[in-house]
């Protein structure tokens, strides 16, 4: 398998999409925060996003959403005391005071109604996910698996080739849809036991993904809902989570890590690989997009040092972080050789 010279987070940011069928053009997101009155306050003086919440129709997840992409596009800045305000590039064009104002004139034409997500009114109705939609929400189709690979296999190859996995015997890659991870590490350690968990109706749809690559015989298929506990999943040393937490909330997340902790023998590892925002949460701008889409099903993107916390909860160690490829990121840590008083 290749190794892409190219990043693919580079291409999307130019089309202004992530292979998400939620995603809209750009300029879109920036007609919502004009219709909103999100660019007025901005322009005015630096807000928090409670400030956006009480002056606009935004919810927390919707103003966190709006402010992330302005940031990524360089129209806003956060600033060091976590309020966001117009760029000073942004001002003459962005200001819905300015003789320069553009917005009403952007191409594709501005869609005026923003998505049901991020109004107050609504914020309970439409777009909330909880656990028990999950198997509804990820029920891997073949058509959302092969376009998962599509979209992450590039940055799970740099995962692979990190040298991040050499010595491992047995890994699970949990939620692992079609093998994105799991393709490309059994290509490259073709002596290592690779297991790829993930539920029901995502199982069945994935040999024919790994027929295209030949690693059939290669990789063992568990079905398993990460959030029922406890998993039902063979001791290994190390496990794989990609591209999935950023779906939810800690406090699940923190359950997720937990299982994978008492699964793990001493001294193994955990990774969670990432799309990351630096550590200010204003860019770059292919996370706030994804951000944007995650806090539509009730997720967020984090920082390394907000999944490192999440580790650090469920009883990990020593977390640390090893960049892949665009704004993707291993976040891994150990489970300790003896037990500790505060063991979860």
């Amino acid at each position: 398998m290749p190794t892409p010279s190219y990043d693919l987070s580079e291409w999307l940011e130019r089309l202004g999409c992530k292979l998400f069928s939620r995603d809209r053009p750009l300029t879109r997101y920036v007609s919502w925060c004009h219709e909103l009155g999100l660019l007025e306050l901005v322009s005015k003086r630096p807000i928090t996003i409670g400030e956006a919440c009480r002056s606009t129709r935004l919810n927390e997840a919707g103003a966190d959403a709006l402010l992330g992409v302005l940031c990524g596009l360089r129209i806003a800045v956060r600033r060091s005391d976590g309020r966001y305000a117009l760029s000073e590039a942004a001002r003459d064009y962005f200001s819905p005071s300015s003789p320069l104002f553009i917005v009403d004139h952007l191409y594709p034409p501005p869609e005026r109604v923003p998505p049901t997500y991020i109004e107050e009114g609504l914020k309970a109705r439409v777009w909330a996910r909880t656990i028990q939609m999950l198997p509804s929400v990820r029920a891997g189709t073949k058509r959302r698996l092969a376009n998962q690979n599509v979209r992450n296999m590039p940055a799970c190859i740099a995962a692979v080739r990190s040298g991040q996995f050499r010595g491992v015997r047995c890994l699970v890659d949990v939620a692992g849809g079609g093998g994105a991870f799991s393709i490309p590490l059994a290509l490259e350690y073709p002596k290592m036991r690779v297991i790829l968990a993930d539920l029901p109706a995502a199982v069945k749809n994935v040999p024919d993904l790994f027929a295209r690559h030949g690693v059939t015989d290669r990789i063992e298929l568990r079905a398993l809902d990460a959030f029922a506990c406890p998993w039902d999943l063979p001791e290994c040393d190390g496990i794989f989570i990609g591209t999935f937490l950023h779906g939810f909330a800690d406090e699940p997340c923190v359950r997720v890590c937990r299982q994978a902790y008492a699964r793990l023998t001493p001294g193994g590892r955990i990774w969670l690989h990432e799309m990351l925002w630096n550590p200010n949460r204003d860019g770059p701008l292919v996370t706030a997009l994804w951000n944007a889409s995650m806090r539509a099903g009730g997720g967020r993107q984090r920082t390394a040092e907000e999944l490192e916390g999440i580790l650090t909860a469920a009883g990990f160690e020593s977390p640390y972080v090893v960049p892949t490829a665009g704004a993707f990121a291993l976040v891994a840590a150990r489970k300790p050789m003896s037990p500790r008083g505060n063991e979860p």
